[in-house]
């Protein structure tokens, strides 16, 4: 039943180094992940008002084959490059994993 399987893993970052935390990883760590193939999207969520922001990133992948090709063989252990790992306070050692069941969009 699952569309997708959903990747989650969080950290903390100074909320100054949010800006510059993403565009480190659209322009290093996203290439990469556009050319496996089954990657789907990847989201960011950092929660207001907090400093360290509270960072939920989320990748979707099309099955665990994909999270493979991306993480290793040990697809839970956190993929955290060296040029990336400055920026958080606090990482997770492993991310979990969902099974997106649903996904309804809105109007914008």
């Amino acid at each position: 039943m699952s569309s997708a399987v959903v990747r989650r893993w969080e950290a903390t970052v100074a909320r100054d180094d949010l800006t510059a935390c993403v565009e480190t990883f659209r322009e290093r760590v996203l290439p990469n992940m556009r050319a496996i193939d089954g990657f789907r999207d990847a989201t960011f969520l950092a929660r207001r008002d907090e400093d360290p922001a509270h960072l939920i990133v989320l990748t979707k992948w099309r099955d665990m084959a994909a999270v493979v090709a991306f993480a290793g063989d040990q697809a839970a252990k956190a993929v955290v490059p060296d040029f990336m790992a400055g920026f958080f306070k606090t990482q997770d050692a492993e991310a979990t994993f969902y099974d997106q069941i649903l996904r309804e969009e809105g109007d914008e």
